[in-house]
């Protein structure tokens, strides 16, 4: 996906603080005008040092290096695993994160409202959660359940908490 960044605008980015790559805001960008030098991260708030966004999630390198270790490969200096991931639980992360990309893409246009158990979503809305990032919800599962599918999982959160349903 090409598109221009300009100051003010938005990125993805590897965020030092939340550890993941997460959406950000473009502060500043460097002297070229072509990459962003300073970015704020939408989860966190925390402005850092432009870097790159990791090319996949975590789970898809930690396939590629149990497969490696599968195989039967050594590399010199390489630290055992320390937690290993099934290849199901990968594969559900990845289609998890491609999911999320293309919602990403989808709906690049609509504002993310702040989340609050206390306020209702409905379907297809975007929801900025201080803890998970950027999300979309799926499905209203209940009056005061919702689902959201965030770059790393599907969630099942609150909302309305403290409103009566309307009555049937």
């Amino acid at each position: 996906m090409s598109r221009s960044l300009t100051a003010g605008g938005d990125c993805d980015a590897w965020c030092t603080k939340c550890k993941r790559d997460a959406v950000h805001n473009i502060v500043a960008m460097d002297s070229t005008g072509k990459t962003p030098a300073q970015v704020q991260c939408r989860s966190c708030q925390g402005t850092h040092k432009y870097r790159p966004p990791k090319e996949a999630p975590a789970a898809v390198k930690a396939t590629k290096a149990s497969a490696t270790k599968a195989a039967g490969a050594k590399v010199a200096g390489a630290k055992p695993a320390t937690k290993k991931i099934s290849k199901a639980a990968a594969n559900t992360a990845v289609s998890i994160y491609k999911r999320w990309e293309e919602l990403v893409g989808k709906r690049a246009g609509i504002a993310a409202q702040p989340y609050a158990v206390t306020k209702g979503f409905g379907l297809d809305d975007v929801v900025e959660h201080t803890q998970f990032g950027l999300g979309f919800v799926l499905e209203e599962i209940a009056y005061n359940r919702i689902k959201v599918l965030f770059q790393d999982s599907e969630r099942t959160l609150l909302a309305r908490h403290g409103q009566k349903p309307p009555s049937a």
